[in-house]
């Protein structure tokens, strides 16, 4: 009986500890889902609260850009007033890509305003990134309110001697327009002049030259003085200060902060007139979707390479996968890719223009009577023969209509332009045995590079000669 009992014992024994393993597990597990849940819940509310702190940053930044914004364009207004009454002419700084976005009836109102017998010249600047015909389309709309003179300024980078060319607008050609020298000096120059001679002025004259930021002021400046008198560059918000420079003695001039009244216009606006530095944008979305509703789909499609898109934000997450901008998990960085357009935009790399309204209406600021008074003591005759007169084809456009210039790749050479830069296989398997090692790998560096710039990779050399040693 002992011997039967002790058996039976054990097996309890081991039922027994069996029954507290089990109980130990199933402790352990509703510890870890508690632990979990708590962890879960703790790492919701930190997630929420580091939330809220970059809300706050974000909110604080905003508040500072806006608050640096206002008191920078309260500053550059109140130069800007000194540039007004000082100056005897008052160069309106234009970009000949949108002549009319660029422009501010505000500054041309306090002008008028000042009651002082104070002229207005528009120059039309940088008309070697837009066609000729549309630089002369430009001229006549504009000239109907004021002189206006067609201008490239130089974009030499030494600090003497800037090269200024004696040829007019007129018969500047495509060469000249793409160098760095200076275009419509001496027709800016000889109406100044002009200007003198008619009022009969035998003191210096101050002439002011104000526009908005990047439309090229001291970049004229620069060269009318055939020197880097001021400083220069692509972002906003270079020149801080009135600066006075003297030509000759007869001639002042006075470079002015860009001028930002954004009171009628939007912040997209702003932005694409290079108004606003990319860099601090908080959200870059909205001024890409006025580029994509000013722009031809197809064009961007094929300037960027990216297929077919329905929404900006689809673009963009398109774009930034093709330039490798991605976040972490792969996704992609669409503020990166944002601000990439509109530096492309901003830049000069999305090569736009505008073409003029076919009819002209007068602003509410300008009268018939101020036209005729401010071209009175300017030489119109001597303004037209450096200005082209308008094409006798004329294409017609709606207005305000933007286009993106086509812009010319390798890939896009004729047939038998890329057929003659090809390696001929004939007389690569013509050369000496020894020398066909060289000869092929000299040619196959050369294709790879074509074909690496047309998107195409072939092998067709090393095939044609393993056929050809084969046979």
């Amino acid at each position: 009986c002992a011997a039967t009992q002790r058996p039976e014992k054990t097996r309890g024994n081991q039922e027994l500890q069996e029954l507290q393993e089990k109980q130990k597990i199933s402790r352990e597990r509703e510890m870890m889902k508690r632990r979990n849940l708590q962890s879960f819940q703790s790492d919701i509310l930190q997630r929420q609260i580091e939330f809220e702190q970059r809300e706050t940053e974000m909110q604080s930044l905003e508040k500072n850009v806006h608050f640096e914004n206002e008191n920078s364009r309260k500053a550059y207004y109140r130069e800007f007033k000194k540039v007004v009454e000082a100056a005897d002419v008052i160069l309106e700084v234009l970009d000949a890509r949108d002549p009319l976005g660029c422009r501010c009836p505000q500054v041309e109102q306090a002008v008028i305003q000042s009651g002082m017998n104070k002229k207005i010249v528009l120059v039309l600047n940088k008309i070697d990134l837009v066609s000729k015909e549309i630089v002369e389309k430009w001229i006549k709309y504009l000239r109907n309110e004021f002189p206006t003179v067609a201008f490239k300024a130089s974009t030499q980078q030494q600090n003497k001697n800037l090269k200024r060319s004696n040829v007019p607008v007129t018969q500047a050609t495509t060469e000249l327009l793409s160098s760095s020298a200076c275009v419509g000096a001496d027709c800016l120059m000889k109406l100044l002049g002009n200007y003198c001679r008619n009022l009969d002025i035998k003191t210096a004259i101050t002439v002011g030259v104000v526009g908005f930021p990047n439309v090229g002021k001291s970049s004229l400046i620069n060269s009318l003085k055939r020197a880097r008198a001021c400083n220069v560059g692509a972002t906003p918000g270079v020149t801080k200060c009135l600066q006075e420079v003297h030509l000759d003695k007869h001639i002042k001039l006075l470079d002015c902060p860009g001028i930002v009244m954004a009171t009628s216009t939007t912040d997209a606006a702003m932005i694409l007139r290079n108004c606003v530095k990319i860099e601090q944008l908080v959200d870059p979305l909205p001024p890409v979707e006025a580029i994509l509703r000013r722009c031809n789909k197809v064009q961007i499609m094929e300037h960027y390479g990216v297929p077919d898109f329905h929404t900006a934000l689809e673009f963009l997450a398109l774009l930034a996968r093709r330039q490798g901008k991605l976040r972490k998990g792969g996704l992609p960085d669409t503020d990166k890719s944002a601000k990439s357009v509109l530096m492309d935009w901003t830049g000069g790399k999305i090569s736009y223009f505008t073409h003029p309204p076919e009819t002209h209406t007068l602003p509410t600021h300008v009268s018939a009577e101020i036209v005729t008074e401010m071209g009175k003591a300017f030489d119109w005759d001597e303004l037209e023969k450096g200005n082209q007169e308008v094409l006798a084809g004329k294409l017609k456009f709606g207005p305000m209509t933007v286009e993106i210039k086509s812009q010319k790749s390798k890939a896009d050479l004729p047939a038998n332009d890329a057929a003659s830069r090809a390696p001929d296989l004939k007389d690569i398997l013509n050369v000496d045995p020894l020398q066909q090692g060289q000869a092929l790998l000299a040619a196959s560096k050369k294709r790879k590079k074509q074909q690496k710039r047309a998107g195409l990779f072939t092998f067709i050399l090393f095939s044609a000669l393993s056929k050809k040693r084969k046979i």
